[in-house]
């Protein structure tokens, strides 16, 4: 994920995941390098069962959830 419609700044100026605290975003990015280099990712979810695939998977429909309502309400172009 790079593109700029993911990130939003928090309140402390961070440039954060959408729907990620500052905190969360660093967690995501360090498993996400963790998973790339172990390999191809599972097709489906039953196939997530190494501890960091299953948290990878839980920030990245956080912010999913999140980055939907927030795009269409901001309406904007980049």
């Amino acid at each position: 994920m790079t593109k700029d419609d993911d990130y939003e700044l928090d309140n402390s100026g961070n440039r954060v995941l959408i729907g990620l605290s500052a905190a969360e975003t660093a967690e995501f990015f360090r498993l996400d390098e963790i998973i790339t280099k172990s390999g191809p990712p599972p097709i489906d979810a039953g196939e997530w069962v190494r501890a960091e695939d299953r948290r990878w998977l839980e920030l990245y429909e956080k912010h999913e959830s999140a980055r939907r309502p927030f795009l269409k309400s901001s309406k904007t172009m980049h």
